[in-house]
């Protein structure tokens, strides 16, 4: 339980917090996307937050194709994705950049790839994007925003 103060009131929150090594959490979450182990969730505030990482010991360099396992350092990307059970879902994935080593390839580090979960720089993933994608097509402007609000999906970050 969490005290939080707000316009002079004091508001008791709870937070839920599950620490899983088990396939339930992968498979509810990434499902078809074996590239992505989850390491803990939480869930607060009609959010739930889940703590991912890759599964790969290793990375092959976009450029020369030479796999390396020599981890240069550690960022954390922050995705939307679609809601679980009218929560959003947002992904707080930790992503590796690791060292080429080939002494020809003009690239020294490179990020470790998650082309099934989302695009490099993305905000959103994948089955967000073309499920917003859709909605936009369908609907465009307003109308569509309105209803991917309803539908606890929106575009906003």
């Amino acid at each position: 339980m969490h005290s939080v103060h707000c316009s002079g009131r004091r508001w008791t929150v709870m937070v839920l917090v599950m620490q899983t090594d088990t396939l339930f959490s992968d498979s509810l979450v990434f499902a078809g996307i074996d590239e992505v182990k989850v390491e803990a969730a939480t869930a607060a505030f009609s959010t739930v937050e889940v703590l991912a990482s890759g599964r790969a010991a290793s990375a092959a360099c976009p450029d020369c194709g030479r796999s390396s396992d020599r981890v240069h350092e550690r960022y954390r990307r922050r995705l939307k994705d679609l809601p679980l059970t009218d929560q959003g879902l947002v992904i707080r994935l930790t992503v590796r950049r690791f060292i080429c080593g080939s002494t020809g390839c003009p690239r020294r580090t490179f990020a470790e790839p998650f082309s099934g979960l989302a695009a490099p720089y993305a905000r959103f993933t994948r089955r967000l994007n073309r499920l917003l994608e859709r909605v936009g097509l369908a609907l465009a402007g307003r109308a569509g925003a309105r209803l991917a609000a309803q539908l606890s999906f929106g575009g906003g970050g």
